[in-house]
């Protein structure tokens, strides 16, 4: 007995499009650290002031490594005496911060430490319609 196969064509069209939005929360968090230079402080040609040395804006000691290091998604500035210093002169870790040069006794430095957070979302509005037509 033959076999009888039915034979259809089916064309689709999809129409209009996918809207998608994002929106990017970009927040600033920054610390404050203030010290003075006291002896124990200065190391030959360098100066190496520990954690421990630091009070933060609410005038609190900080602890051992407890400094704030900005990674990649931030930066530190240091002041001297309320004196900007360039990049590349100091780093800071979380244990201390190393100026690479020898400080006067009883000069101020704050450190300034700003970190960057991003948060992105995003929402898709689907407005494709699809149109079947079928011929046998």
């Amino acid at each position: 007995m033959p076999v009888i196969k039915l034979y259809l064509e089916a064309q689709n069209t999809v129409t209009g499009s996918v809207d998608t939005t994002t929106s990017t929360n970009t927040v600033p968090t920054v610390n404050r650290y203030t010290a003075t230079v006291v002896i124990g402080n200065i190391l030959g040609s360098t100066t190496v002031i520990p954690a421990t040395s630091f009070t933060n804006d609410s005038g609190a000691d900080v602890a051992a490594n407890g400094l704030v290091v900005p990674g990649v998604d931030g930066y530190y500035n240091l002041y001297v005496n309320g004196v900007l210093q360039r990049g590349g002169l100091s780093t800071l870790t979380t244990a201390n911060l190393t100026i690479n040069s020898a400080l006067v006794l009883g000069v101020a430095v704050v450190v300034q430490v700003v970190k960057f957070a991003s948060a992105s979302a995003s929402a898709s509005t689907n407005g494709l319609s699809v149109s079947t037509t079928i011929r046998y």
